[in-house]
């Protein structure tokens, strides 16, 4: 009976069947367009045709490397949507000792709203530069 409820409960953790999607290694920069880089955030990718993410952290010179199964496999090939998130509490009741450089606008934290794309090749490395504009 234990067993059986183990098995139960793996394949609803991990999935029937659940076939992973091939990734291929992504890095790069997210800058203004005017150079400058974003200096805080997270990037996050969703694939068109088969609707997977891969997300990574932006570090403080724009740089960020993507994940989707593990926090540096990449993301899969193809057409990707992409949005920028940067989150910020600025209430004046936090004193920030860190320059978190400018803000990245609302647009671009949103799929509906963000019109960033990339394409994502099937090759040992893709290098993107995402390019956002102020508001």
């Amino acid at each position: 009976m234990r067993w059986t409820l183990l098995s139960i409960l793996g394949s609803l953790l991990f999935g029937c069947n659940a076939e992973r999607v091939s990734t291929y290694p992504v890095r790069g920069r997210v800058l203004f367009t005017d150079g400058t880089p974003v200096r805080v955030g997270t990037i996050e990718l969703e694939s068109i045709t088969f609707g997977t993410t891969a997300s990574g952290q932006i570090q403080e010179d724009g740089s960020f490397v993507l994940g989707t199964y593990t926090p540096s496999d990449g993301a899969a090939a193809g057409n990707h949507r992409v949005v920028v998130v940067q989150i910020i509490v600025s209430d004046g009741t936090v004193q920030h000792t860190k320059d978190h450089g400018q803000p990245v606008p609302r647009r671009y934290g949103d799929y509906a709203s963000s019109s960033l794309s990339v394409s994502v090749e099937p090759q040992p490395l893709n290098n993107l530069i995402i390019e956002l504009s102020p508001e």
